[in-house]
């Protein structure tokens, strides 16, 4: 069946969600606007969120918006469509040019030659002998580390993983320089494919913001031969990827911030961030597959956005909070963080200034390791913040995946480095449609979103209107 054409299904799907163009004071000519109704509660207005999630959901999780790929015109249009949505509730904009979208630029580097790796006295060539998608550096170097199960890897080492080490194994290496795998047999199967596809661009700087620290290692893909040659290498020999980095295009991505300020002007360097990241993997074939290249990104972290929006809607539609809030949806989440890095480098409101920072990520689906309708915090235990949110009604719990670091895996961690208490929300249960064509709209359990979102209204109210300051646990400070 083809497709309305793509600008026709975007129009509409506004209008679907924003109730179309009709002046909301008057009807057709000769008409009066019915009075006001009530506000809803109970039942009726818990319906009334479901119906309003459901219409988020579907616009920002569609196939119009072509999974809102860092940098992409679609990933423009979930800003200003974001943007919209706070500038109804009241919200200040405290983006560009007076309104909500902020532009970021990107600085792209490619390589002016393939990348070496040497290990030993042996060198290896990019797309040949491995492959590399992106560079933490021009050069990256560690010593050579086996991975065990259950060993902590050495900071800066060269990690080498067995043949059959499982991915989740990955998210224990964040401390590692280098991470080298050797390809599974779909790889190395598709090795042309993959390498034909091959991005030129290895390394990032977002334009503007001060050069960032590694935030993981630079991960390699070996072919079956340099992987046998490699692990044949004794713990402690050097390894060391050097490429030659020029500087190629820019590219740009999207952030979407406002504020409701607060009502005591003594609170005001007292700022709650409320965030999510708008963006997700675009349009994509991974294997030669071409039934649904998509990557919607509904659970991720579409979720997550219009939690922030319904929270912004609670916030703006009540009594004023006491300290500022300030709403902050990021760009380019998935490829790199660019949004989040740009923020705290260039903040609206100074970075000691901001109390907490409280991420929404995917909360689509619930997790089947903690109780129904509960939500869990990563890094619970590294600060006050949970426990507090949790004595104030919010269904809330330590993450149960903590083999997962998620705590590091989110932009609530460009925060907690540069100091402030941050942590991310969700219920992410390790579903199979992660990263997948298949997270969509028709996988979300909105009654589950519709609860963990109605458990953070209080909890949230009372962070941004309390006296109280979360702080770090002695020794939890990233």
């Amino acid at each position: 069946m083809s497709r309305l054409p793509r600008t026709l299904c975007v129009v509409c799907l506004i209008a679907l969600v924003t109730g179309g163009c009709a002046s909301r004071t008057g009807g057709a000519p000769g008409t009066t606007a019915p009075p006001p109704q009530a506000p809803p509660t109970g039942e009726a207005e818990a319906s009334l969120l479901e119906r309003r999630i459901a219409a988020h959901m579907r616009f920002l999780a569609s196939d119009a918006l072509n999974g809102r790929g860092s940098g992409t015109r679609d990933e423009w249009i979930a800003a200003t469509y974001i943007g919209a949505q706070l500038a109804a509730l009241g919200v200040e904009p405290m983006g560009d040019d007076g309104w909500f979208v902020q532009e970021v630029g990107v600085q792209r580097f490619k390589a002016a030659t393939p990348p070496v790796l040497t290990a030993g006295d042996r060198t290896y060539t990019r797309n040949t002998a491995f492959l590399v998608g992106a560079v933490a550096a021009a050069r990256v170097s560690g010593s050579l580390q086996h991975f065990v199960a259950g060993t902590p890897v050495s900071s800066g080492a060269a990690v080498i993983l067995p043949a059959d080490t499982p991915m989740t194994a990955m998210s224990s290496l964040s401390g590692a320089a280098l991470v080298l795998r050797k390809a599974t047999a779909a790889q190395a199967g598709n090795w042309a494919q993959l390498t034909a596809q091959a991005s030129e661009w290895l390394s990032t700087q977002v334009v503007g913001t001060l050069p960032s620290p590694p935030s993981g290692p630079t991960v390699l893909t070996l072919d079956a031969a340099t992987h046998e040659a490699i692990i044949a290498m004794a713990d402690g020999t050097s390894l060391r990827l050097d490429t030659e980095l020029v500087a190629g295009d820019r590219t740009r991505t999207w952030n979407v911030v406002g504020r409701l300020t607060g009502t005591d002007p003594s609170a005001s360097a007292e700022a709650v961030i409320l965030s999510a990241h708008l963006d997700h993997l675009g349009v994509r074939s991974v294997g030669g597959d071409v039934s649904d290249t998509i990557y919607n990104g509904a659970d991720d972290d579409a979720s997550g956005v219009v939690a922030v929006i319904e929270l912004a809607r609670v916030l703006a539609g009540g009594p004023r909070p006491r300290r500022p809030v300030v709403f902050a949806l990021f760009g380019s989440e998935e490829s790199g963080g660019f949004g989040a890095r740009y923020f705290v480098d260039r903040p609206v409101v100074p970075l000691t200034d901001i109390v907490a920072d409280l991420q929404v990520e995917m909360i689509g689906r619930p997790d089947p390791k903690v109780p129904a309708g509960t939500l869990w915090l990563t890094g619970y235990e590294r600060s006050t913040l949970g426990p507090q949110l949790a004595a104030r009604g919010a269904r809330l719990v330590q993450d149960p995946h903590p083999d997962q670091r998620f705590f590091e895996r989110s932009d609530n961690i460009r925060f907690a480095r540069r100091g402030v208490v941050a942590h991310t929300v969700s219920s992410f249960g390790l579903h199979g449609e992660y990263h997948q064509p298949s997270d969509e709209f028709r996988h979300v359990n909105i009654p589950h979103m519709r609860d963990a979102i109605a458990s953070l209204v209080e909890p949230v109210r009372w962070l941004a209107t309390t006296t109280e300051k979360p702080s770090w646990i002695e020794g939890k400070k990233p």
